[in-house]
């Protein structure tokens, strides 16, 4: 188990496509938020980004909403951080996107990650949603 150093708990990191950061919540919660794609070149390091920053948390929630791509080597990430939480006797809650459920679909088809329900913060629009700006209307 890796104890966060007090001075690096908020720093962003990146890893071939991917940021990875950390905030703060009430109730001794964090939250990681991961931007980007998951793949083999850096599932291992997010994996080791949350684990080093449980540390006294009672809580975590995983961010993955706006992750545009997220292989079978993700999958392997989310099993070891439910692993580490379980160790560490952290909750933990895994807020997917559309990517990252396309995935558990195959790879977790009894449920047995902690997924949250969706929430509709980041929602993609499409050409049909967007308002012309300028020139009134017509």
């Amino acid at each position: 188990m890796f104890r966060p150093d007090p001075t690096s708990f908020a720093l962003r990191e990146e890893h071939h496509r991917a940021t990875f950061s950390v905030s703060e919540l009430p109730q001794s919660t964090i939250r990681v938020t991961v931007h980007g794609e998951i793949d083999a070149t850096n599932a291992i390091p997010l994996a080791r980004y949350v684990e080093k920053r449980l540390g006294a948390a009672r809580a975590l929630a995983l961010d993955l909403q706006t992750v545009e791509f997220f292989g079978a080597s993700g999958f392997a990430a989310l099993t070891n951080i439910n692993v580490a939480c379980d160790r560490a006797g952290v909750r933990w809650t895994l807020l997917a996107g559309a990517h990252v459920q396309r995935l558990l679909r195959i790879c977790d088809p009894l449920n047995e990650l902690p997924v949250a329900v969706p929430v509709a913060k980041y929602s993609r629009t499409g050409p049909g949603d967007r308002k012309l700006l300028v020139g009134g209307d017509h």
